[in-house]
């Protein structure tokens, strides 16, 4: 019998909503998030007409909340946010079958553009491997830059290729719910799109 490798995308394909923002909510107070949500909407936008990088206004958006804060900080805000997650059924429970499915037939990663600030702890609590945005830290701080790409797009490929021997596995199957899992079309055997919502 053949190897198997499930790749899943994390942001609407196992989560209903996107995780950047409602983690940085999470970890500011409401006037302060739509505070700071306003200044970049301008950005956000411009964004969207493919005028700006998306992932310097991600970078930058992350530092306005996060810059400066402790490792140890961010772990325990990561870990509130995991439990607030549960609580607040964030997750889609067909997802999460899914994957507990899988885990008997084979590997099981999540491939993400969101930070292992917060999905470091949800892959554990999964008992799923990880590749995604990393965050850049010094000193033990963050420092509001990412360490390497934004893992989305064209990078999804570029990292799996990099960190997971595919020739290993006899069938590849990915997991996603936008155009950023696009080109992840051209390392797997099987791609599914939205199959949760």
């Amino acid at each position: 019998m053949g190897k198997k490798l499930f790749l899943y995308d994390f942001d609407g394909t196992i989560t209903k909503k996107d995780s950047l923002f409602l983690f940085l909510k999470y970890s500011s107070n409401t006037s302060s998030f739509v505070g700071k949500f306003l200044v970049f909407s301008p950005l956000f936008f411009l964004a969207k007409l493919g005028l700006f990088s998306k992932s310097k206004i991600k970078e930058r958006f992350v530092a306005a909340f996060l810059k400066g804060k402790t490792k140890s900080q961010l772990d325990i805000m990561a870990e509130g946010f995991l439990e607030n997650l549960i609580e607040t059924r964030g997750f889609r429970e067909k997802a999460l079958q899914s994957i507990e499915k899988h885990k008997k037939e084979g590997t099981v990663y999540i491939v993400s553009a969101s930070l292992d600030i917060w999905l470091g702890p949800i892959a554990a609590y999964l008992d799923v491997k990880l590749i995604c945005t990393q965050a850049h830290y010094q000193k033990g701080r963050l420092m509001g830059k990412f360490l390497g790409p934004n893992c989305n797009g064209e990078q999804k490929p570029i990292r799996v290729r990099a960190e997971i021997d595919l020739d290993a596995y006899n069938e590849i199957h990915y997991f996603g719910d936008s155009k950023g899992d696009l080109p992840m079309k051209s390392v797997v055997h099987q791609f599914y799109y939205k199959m949760f919502h």
